[in-house]
Formats: C-alpha cells, structure tokens, sequence
C-alpha cells in the first residue's frame, strides 16, 4: 500500500523525534499490530519495528486519484504500554 504524509509534519517529527514517516513502509513488512485509535477522524495507531526500533505510527485510511493509501499523521517511539501491547499481539 502506498503511504503519503505532509512533508512539512515529516520534517517536525524527524527533527524533533528522529522518526523518518518513510519508515513506516518498511515496518509493514514485518510483523505489527493495527489498532482503532479514533473515530473522529478514523485514526490507526500501528506498533511494528523499524530501524530497529519498536515505533507507533498513527495513519488514516484515505482516497486519492490512484486509490486508497496511508496518510501518515505522526510517530513517536513506542511506550511501555504499547511494547506490552505488541508483545501481546504478537507472540
């Protein structure tokens, strides 16, 4: 699936969190946990690892011209409580 993001938020999140949101491509190849994070708007968080490193992404579904893609929202490194959560999901 393709994933788009606002560079101008890419370039906060990565001067600020040192979190490329290109790296979301490459946490989908592995394993990692989708989950509803809200309604309004529809919001996924998604745990995986990336870089090495255990990272949340949060994402929207959406349509364009091509079709559906991931819109990157924003990322951060993952809490303990979200470690537990991928551990969980995924042993």
């Amino acid at each position: 699936m393709r994933v788009r993001w606002d560079e101008v938020k890419r370039q906060q999140v990565l001067q600020k969190r040192g979190i490329d949101f290109a790296q979301l491509d490459g946490l989908l190849d592995f394993p990692y946990v989708e989950d509803r994070r809200r309604d309004d708007p529809e919001q996924y968080r998604i745990i995986g690892f990336a870089g090495g490193r255990l990272l949340t992404f949060v994402v929207e579904y959406r349509q364009d011209a091509l079709g559906e893609h991931l819109w990157v929202v924003t990322a951060w490194y993952s809490t303990k409580q979200e470690r537990k959560v991928y551990e969980q999901e995924t042993s």
